[in-house]
């Protein structure tokens, strides 16, 4: 299985790669916003593998594929509608799948299950979330983001709020953002702070990286605030989730008091933690940003399809 391309993690991307792939995603444009008809993965399938709820990733993964004139076989809910359910386990259930198709996009509930998932498969493996563990094109769709908001990635200061110990998208950015001359300042309630060992390893790369509670004041010196939503779903107990959730709040009054002209992403979705009185202000880009997960994921397929480079 070694000669096939996987996009696992983060970790193993230099900052020549991550351009490449990003320059790669811009030249997509046209093709992306149907402008322009393309047939470079014609004759090729995507099976997006889906154990978890999701609409940007999926539906992203399956637009990229079809806009390049490839084909998408689409398993949502995996855990009920396949023979997962029946007791299959993971390794066998890749070992089928990769007999229909040329590629596998994959969501699942296990951390460290694309990993599993690319050991045994002969297609690439393009890891759409494993738990709270990483998601690798998050962060390259989040990166070419920042980058066609802010023109650049060096120098700026990356602000991210909210639930961080629960969070693959903190996890693969800060991977993601190590490459570059940022400062990183997270914003959390104590005890959803970043893993030690997440923080270890950028520090080790040299990403600068501030730890505060303080969102108004980490604002004053931001270029690009990031917020997450509390994540529910991945508190076993219910009770915790009730002190934390509405920890944060991200609205009008908030960026304007700043005094700075402050990119504003999400990875969607939201729930009370962004208001919609932010949504027509400039720097408010997280539509755009799921826009950009197109380009990105065409990117992606491309490459590991065989049918483009990285310089």
């Amino acid at each position: 299985m070694g000669s096939v391309q996987h996009v696992i993690s983060m970790k193993p991307f230099s900052r020549q790669q991550i351009e490449s792939i990003l320059d790669l995603a811009d030249s997509f444009e046209a093709e992306a916003r149907g402008e322009k008809k393309s047939d470079l993965l014609a004759g090729k399938v995507l099976t997006a593998l889906f154990y978890e709820p999701s609409t940007r990733t999926r539906l992203s993964f399956e637009s990229a594929m079809v806009r390049l004139g490839g084909q998408v076989l689409s398993v949502a809910d995996a855990k009920k509608t396949s023979s997962v359910w029946k007791g299959e386990t993971l390794e066998d259930t890749i070992l089928t799948i990769a007999n229909y198709c040329d590629v596998i996009a994959m969501r699942h509930p296990q951390k460290g299950a694309a990993e599993i998932a690319a050991s045994v498969s002969s297609v690439p493996i393009l890891n759409g979330g494993d738990d709270a563990n990483e998601h690798p094109t998050q962060a390259l769709l989040d990166l070419l983001t920042i980058r066609r908001e802010r023109g650049t990635i060096d120098g700026l200061t990356v602000t991210l709020v909210g639930d961080h110990a629960h969070s693959r998208v903190t996890n693969s950015l800060l991977f993601g953002l190590a490459n570059y001359d940022v400062k990183v300042i997270l914003v959390n309630p104590p005890s959803l702070a970043v893993s030690r060992e997440t923080l270890k390893y950028v520090q080790d790369k040299g990403l600068s990286v501030e730890e505060t509670s303080d969102l108004a004041a980490a604002l004053t010196k931001t270029d690009v605030v990031y917020i997450f939503r509390i994540q529910k779903e991945r508190f076993e107990d219910p009770e915790e989730y009730e002190r934390v959730k509405g920890g944060y709040q991200l609205d009008r009054a908030m960026l304007e008091a700043a005094g700075r002209e402050i990119t504003v992403m999400h990875p969607m979705p939201r729930v009370d933690e962004l208001s919609t009185d932010v949504d027509d202000m400039p720097g408010a880009c997280y539509f755009r940003q799921s826009f950009n997960g197109v380009m990105l994921r065409m990117a992606l397929l491309a490459w590991v399809l065989g049918k483009a480079d990285l310089d």
